[in-house]
């Protein structure tokens, strides 16, 4: 059973056909190599697959002795495990909004709470599911075959398996967030495009 980083690590060094690690502590070049790709590897994946298990909710508060310096009027406090905000509101939502230093999202709707889904950094490994800790062993294995082994004909074939899961994972958490897109009043067409010109404005 695969319950930590190591246990990924390993996973991809098995990819690789060289020895396994017992700790990122170890003064090998195999614990060196993956401590230092794993988490950028995972974010990565996190970041980009919009993997189920990583999808979270928030309500932010406003910062309410917070105003920025130009712009929006409002600025509410991200989660500090965020990686990438999916929606504001509703998923088919039209407000206006932006992030700033992946710690504040400055909006101008007149509401004391804002809601969104986002993409969370996830790191426990049991909350990963099995097709997710196989991909980031792949891509993991693609970014450490070449320096542990300079072997390019099984860094390639490592990089094929690792493309092909990636589209299997890429359609399964696809399905997992269908969105249904529905036809907009004309009024609502209205009010997006006046709040386009309204940011437009702004940055004049």
């Amino acid at each position: 059973m695969i319950t930590s980083e190591i246990d990924i690590c390993n996973l991809a060094l098995d990819y690789c056909a060289v020895r396994n690690i017992l700790s990122f502590e170890e003064k090998t070049k195999e614990s060196k190599i993956c401590n230092r790709w794993y988490d950028l590897v995972r974010r990565s994946l996190l970041t980009n697959l919009n993997a189920s298990f990583s999808i979270a909710r928030a309500r932010l508060v406003e910062v309410a002795d917070f105003i920025p310096v130009f712009g929006y009027k409002k600025a509410y406090k991200l989660p500090h495990d965020l990686l990438q905000v999916l929606n504001v509101g509703e998923p088919l939502n039209d407000t206006l909004y932006q992030i700033e230093q992946n710690k504040y999202l400055y909006c101008d709707e007149h509401i004391k709470e804002v809601n969104i889904r986002y993409i969370a950094d996830v790191k426990e490994v049991i909350k990963f599911d099995d097709d997710f800790v196989d991909l980031l062993a792949l891509k993991l294995a693609e970014k450490i075959c070449m320096p542990l082994t300079e072997d390019a004909e099984k860094t390639n074939w490592i990089k094929g398996l690792a493309q092909q899961k990636y589209i299997e994972c890429s359609t399964k958490y696809g399905n997992d967030n269908r969105i249904i897109v529905v036809n907009r009043p004309r009024y609502r067409m209205a009010k997006v495009n006046a709040e386009i010109e309204r940011a437009n404005y702004r940055l004049r």
